[in-house]
């Protein structure tokens, strides 16, 4: 019976998570008609707020609590790097982070029905399996982040499927903030893989807690530094993990 329940729930879940990404996919169309990227990125984050944060969220019982939003300054150019759980870190990244930014996705992700359309408006993609499409992101990355626009990359590259808290971190992130001279903003999903384990497709309803932690400032960093840094964000991202998810503590 339990089991039954869990399966009518999750499908409730994504029908309803399916829904919202139909109305946001309307709503985003208009939105191409803005040339400013910046005021078009804002409004799709007021969007991704009311449909994942507050609608979608409440509707299915998986809520999400911020904690440290006030590290974050306005005016700095940051690489947002996180935990990468499951599905549940998609709205949940794509509505708290209220800053001018762009995730790095998978390009397979670009032909996903209604979850597709709505990453070309508001991603940067990669091919992960060519080196030359990882060549041009790379570039692309630290063009951006000259510019002025944040970006958010998963540095474990896949979900987590092991029993530890994260798995090895690429590069990619520290090399670009490093080559940007920007900012690294390390935040924690937490409890996430408790409300979707990994061994199964099924969600279950709770709280999640995305906590930002200390923003770590590249500048006077060279090419050099990148294996420390990676090194020092992982372990900050680990503690917390052990400190207050319950599926590792004590660990």
């Amino acid at each position: 019976m339990k089991k039954l329940l869990a399966y009518i729930y999750f499908g409730y879940v994504a029908i309803v998570f399916m829904a919202c990404l139909i109305v946001m996919l309307i709503l985003y169309v208009p939105l191409l008609l803005i040339r400013n990227d910046r005021t078009r990125m804002r409004i799709i984050y007021f969007l991704n707020k009311v449909f994942m944060k507050w609608i979608w969220s409440n509707l299915a019982g998986i809520t999400v609590r911020v904690e440290g939003r006030e590290k974050i300054d306005d005016n700095k150019t940051y690489a947002f790097v996180c935990n990468h759980s499951n599905m549940l870190d998609i709205p949940f990244t794509s509505s708290c982070i209220d800053h001018y930014y762009k995730p790095l996705v998978k390009r397979e992700l670009l032909s996903t029905p209604i979850l597709g359309p709505l990453l070309r408006m508001t991603s940067i993609a990669v091919d992960r399996k060519s080196p030359e499409d990882r060549r041009k992101a790379a570039e692309k990355m630290v063009n951006m982040m000259k510019k002025g626009l944040s970006l958010l990359i998963f540095p474990e590259g896949t979900r987590n499927r092991t029993p530890e808290p994260t798995k090895d971190f690429y590069d990619g992130a520290f090399r670009a903030a490093i080559a940007a001279q920007a900012n690294i903003a390390p935040f924690v999903l937490i409890n996430i893989r408790h409300l979707q384990p990994v061994d199964s497709m099924l969600i279950y309803p709770g709280r999640v807690t995305m906590r930002f932690l200390e923003p770590i400032s590249c500048a006077g960093m060279t090419e050099a530094d990148t294996e420390t840094l990676k090194t020092r964000v992982r372990a900050m991202i680990d503690a917390e993990l052990r400190k207050d998810d319950v599926l590792f503590k004590g660990k």
